[in-house]
């Protein structure tokens, strides 16, 4: 039996590690779909966050689906314990996307505008497999992606 302390843990970082994918996956997606959507926060449907000792998801502010801390019991404790550590490495990506990616807009140059491109395209193939471990742990958890979480995972899955 997985002791609680594992348990929660792992609840704090997928649900960090959502919240870190909250943060970068329109950016990357945009990125990646050479959209030319504007750079306005987009209101997403579904959120995933941390209520307590569970992984709630909403829709539109209304609770949708939860997982607690028994129901993530049944993963195996090695699943359990690696997730801290993509969450981890999903940080240092996120860091290193938050200093690279502001730049791109401000590259007049096309040299140094297809630089940054291939800096955060080296990013986003180094970051994919945190990013897509975090949202697998999620449906092993038997949370049901939804909304941005589904996009993001497919588009980054594709880079």
């Amino acid at each position: 039996m997985v002791d609680f302390a594992t348990i929660t843990a792992a609840i704090g970082a997928a649900t960090a590690g959502v919240g870190l994918i909250d943060k970068i996956g329109d950016q990357v997606s945009r990125f990646l779909t050479k959209s030319k959507t504007p750079v306005m926060p987009v209101e997403h449907r579904a959120k995933i966050e941390r209520d307590g000792d569970a992984i709630v998801q909403k829709h539109h502010g209304v609770e949708y689906q939860r997982i607690t801390s028994s129901d993530l019991q049944k993963l195996p404790e090695a699943e359990l314990r690696h997730i801290t550590v993509l969450e981890q490495s999903m940080e240092n990506h996120y860091a290193v996307w938050a200093s690279v990616y502001p730049q791109l807009a401000l590259a007049i140059d096309p040299i140094a505008k297809a630089k940054t491109e291939q800096q955060l395209k080296g990013i986003i193939v180094a970051m994919k497999g945190d990013l897509v471990g975090i949202l697998d742990f999620l449906l092993q958890a038997g949370l049901d992606l939804d909304d941005h979480y589904r996009n993001i995972r497919d588009v980054v899955a594709r880079a």
